[in-house]
């Protein structure tokens, strides 16, 4: 048992000296694919994509008043929804 305990050891550290060094490269990389996605992401939410959803919730408000189907804090939330989606730019820039 000894032996075959002396091997297992062995083997055991080989493969960890092995994965230590495989991973050296992947430690290199950089996040430029996460950082794009939410750049991207970033983009379409303020720009026109975002605008056109902004005034379809605007209208489905606008709708609900004319139907006498208010719920103001439905309508108070679009609104400062909107405010925080258009002004989030700004408001980061602020803290950079």
């Amino acid at each position: 048992m000894g032996i075959q305990l002396k091997k297992a050891r062995h083997i055991a550290g080989l493969a960890t000296v092995l994965t230590v060094a495989g991973t050296s490269a992947a430690m290199a990389q950089d996040l430029s694919p996460v950082t794009n996605f939410f750049t991207t992401l970033g983009e379409a939410l303020t720009g026109t994509l975002g605008r056109a959803i902004g005034l379809v919730a605007l209208a489905g408000v606008g709708l609900a008043f004319a139907t006498g189907r208010m719920n103001w804090m439905f309508a108070g939330s679009v609104l400062i929804g909107l405010a925080i989606l258009f002004g989030a730019a700004t408001l980061l820039s602020g803290y950079s």
